[in-house]
């Protein structure tokens, strides 16, 4: 029966007297009473883990769904990239199908819409890319940029036309009388 009892010793006040208390408890009790809690202290110390423990799963699921997220990101295709013509782009730029296709027809003649074109190789002044500019930092720059020099010097040189378009007519004229526009 002596395997079921264990001594403890009691500190008490009469320990300052020189005694000692000793108290005999079943292992029963102290079971019990080991996993009751122990004072209020104890179930700070227990709400603290717990809270803990929240936070800590909290911040895993928030990694978690950051990371699905990401995923996702990755798995949605890159756009594709239209390159549209430069035929297009300049219709597109200059908005009036009459007025574009006197542009078609002045650039076709000028450098068949081809912006490496050099023009008036043997006179004084060069020309340079599809609208034939005699700026020749013209040939390094792409077609697109082109294009949109190009209307802005028939802008400035011919003016609108009385719809409010780009007047690439007018330029179209000039270049069949006079051979340059």
């Amino acid at each position: 029966m002596q395997d079921n009892y264990c001594e403890v010793n009691h500190i008490s006040h009469n320990e300052t007297k020189g005694k000692s208390m000793r108290k005999r408890f079943d292992k029963v009790s102290m079971l019990q009473a080991s996993e009751a809690p122990k004072s209020a202290n104890a179930s700070r110390i227990s709400g603290l883990l717990a809270s803990s423990w929240l936070v800590a799963l909290g911040a895993a699921l928030c990694l978690i769904s950051i990371k699905a997220y990401e995923k996702k990101i990755d798995s949605v295709p890159d756009k594709q990239i239209i390159q549209i013509s430069v035929k297009t782009y300049a219709a597109q730029q200059i908005k009036s199908g009459k007025q574009y296709g006197c542009l078609s027809k002045l650039y076709g003649k000028e450098s068949a819409w081809k912006p490496e074109a050099i023009g008036n190789i043997g006179g004084t002044h060069q020309t340079y890319g599809i609208p034939q500019l005699k700026n020749k930092l013209m040939i390094n720059l792409d077609a697109y940029t082109q294009i949109d020099y190009g209307l802005k010097y028939i802008k400035h040189r011919y003016k609108l036309d009385d719809k409010g378009y780009v007047n690439a007519c007018a330029a179209w004229q000039h270049f069949k009388t006079k051979g340059w526009h």
